[in-house]
């Protein structure tokens, strides 16, 4: 086999796959002005300057410029001269010319055309600012906007920003919970976006005038899935903190397995917890979670799983992968901390009356304008005032239930006859409107229209969905729950399923 060096004249050309094309950049024309024969000691030099400039020009030309010849069969010709011309839009020729030996050229140069700036800024990219720097701040509830600004290092930049009109409008949306980010250099102020709900997001640049231009945009901040699981060590919070995962992710994990593990006493060592999640990015930094979608967690040997559902009403909450909500389907009181002030008693003389009168309920006094919070989910089905009860609200819950709240002052803003309500909704504000002594919450608790004492009742575990929901439900979480499969039998394999999944 021959070597490299021993490669013949065409086996280069085949190399550099030099075409055989006649009407291109190498043009050979016959110099039959001159009359006088070449010696045959030139030829042989004026050959090879030619195969050396044609090599050069195929090594240094760029990758993207086909270089093509024709080399006819009388090249060796004595009154043969060979002019390398290359294409430029200018046609300008070079000063220096090629010679080979005599003093007629027998090559012309000419330029190759190539853009004429630099490819970044031809290509209408910007140069980057690496020492740019991105902060965030999450808006508190009791947060001003002079506050925010505050906390983003810009408050002088407020009171421009209140001077335009749609950037000024859009401030208005700035919210609890609401994500702020800042990007700068050196003090100035780079790209400030706001979002509250991550799917738009409103973006103020400064312009070149020394004033600023905002726009809503959307898809500018990244959801991705991700996906956890751990055993409990030496604390849940700090294991699940060396997991990646955040605070208010397990605090969400608690909550929904609070009614089957008491995780201040029940948790222990070998215990393990599985969760699925949503975090927030944005120019790739990892901004916030977001959403507990599924989770499992298995204290002393018992497993519990659960997955997060919205029903057809809007509801949101966790339910078993056989469909039944993890929670209890009713909380005892409707107000927190309230103190009993008349029990349920069918033979009560009444105070006001001064008769005997069935006390079909419970009365909780509290001081005037309290929160009333649903119970249950459910549907309103009453919503105004009824006889001694004043203004009351009457939820229909599943399976035959029903809850009264009634001597309301006033109903939450916005809530009428129809609504779905989640349990721990606000509903209404304690009153005393209708036969009442003072300020107090009248309610009643039944089960098919049937009033009994929602203090000693025996309350459903929880509450299953409908037919439709549940064929719903299934078809939703299959995902869920096969993750959450997968990601059990990864952790009794002791191996690592943590990971992020975009989209």
């Amino acid at each position: 086999m021959p070597s490299r060096n021993s490669k013949s004249w065409e086996d280069v050309l085949s190399h550099y796959q030099i075409e055989n094309q006649s009407s291109l950049a190498l043009d050979f024309t016959q110099n039959s002005a001159s009359t006088e024969p070449h010696k045959e000691s030139e030829q042989p030099v004026s050959r090879w300057s030619t195969k050396l400039l044609l090599l050069l020009s195929c090594s240094t030309a760029p990758a993207s410029i086909t270089i093509q010849s024709y080399f006819p069969s009388s090249l060796a010709s004595d009154s043969q001269n060979v002019t390398l011309i290359m294409e430029n839009n200018s046609n300008e020729k070079l000063p220096k010319t090629l010679t080979s030996g005599s003093t007629n050229p027998t090559q012309t140069i000419y330029k190759l055309s190539l853009p004429n700036e630099a490819l970044a800024t031809y290509s209408g990219y910007g140069l980057i600012n690496t020492e740019s720097t991105w902060d965030t701040y999450k808006v508190e509830r009791y947060d001003k906007l002079t506050d925010v600004f505050s906390q983003i290092n810009f408050p002088e930049v407020l009171q421009n920003l209140q001077k335009i009109k749609p950037i000024n409008d859009a401030l208005g949306d700035i919210k609890p919970k609401t994500i702020v980010r800042v990007k700068s250099y050196k003090g100035n102020l780079e790209r400030l976006v706001f979002t509250s709900d991550y799917e738009k997001s409103f973006e103020i640049k400064p312009t070149q005038t020394g004033s600023y231009e905002g726009a809503w945009r959307r898809n500018q901040f990244e959801v991705r899935q991700t996906r956890s699981t751990f055993f409990v060590k030496s604390g849940i919070f700090a294991d699940a903190k060396k997991n990646g995962i955040p605070q208010d992710i397990m605090r969400q994990l608690m909550a929904v397995f609070d009614w089957e593990v008491d995780f201040s006493r029940d948790v222990k060592a070998g215990d393990h917890a599985t969760v699925i999640f949503e975090n927030i990015y944005h120019e790739g930094d990892l901004i916030s979670s977001l959403d507990l979608l599924a989770a499992g967690f298995t204290n002393s040997g018992n497993m519990y799983r659960s997955i997060r559902h919205t029903t057809a009403q809007g509801l949101t909450d966790y339910f078993t992968p056989e469909g039944r909500e993890m929670k209890r389907a009713f909380i005892r009181t409707p107000i927190t901390q309230a103190r009993v002030s008349s029990h349920f008693n069918p033979k009560r003389r009444h105070p006001i009356l001064k008769k005997v009168r069935a006390h079909t309920g419970t009365d909780f006094a509290a001081p005037h304008g309290t929160p009333i919070i649903a119970t249950g989910d459910g549907k309103v089905v009453h919503i105004t005032r009824k006889g001694g009860y004043g203004k009351t609200i009457i939820l229909k819950h599943r399976e035959g239930y029903s809850t009264l709240y009634s001597h309301l002052s006033k109903y939450k803003k916005g809530l009428k006859k129809g609504h779905f309500v989640a349990q721990g909704d606000v509903i209404g504000y304690v009153g005393s409107t209708g036969l009442a002594t003072g300020p107090n919450l009248h309610y009643e608790f039944r089960k098919n229209n049937v009033p009994t004492n929602p203090i000693t009742a025996k309350l459903p575990n929880s509450m299953s969905l409908t037919k439709r929901e549940l064929e719903s439900f299934k078809n939703d979480s299959i995902n869920m729950r096969l993750q959450l499969g997968v990601l059990h039998r990864l952790t009794m394999e002791r191996l690592d399923s943590n990971s992020d999944i975009g989209g």
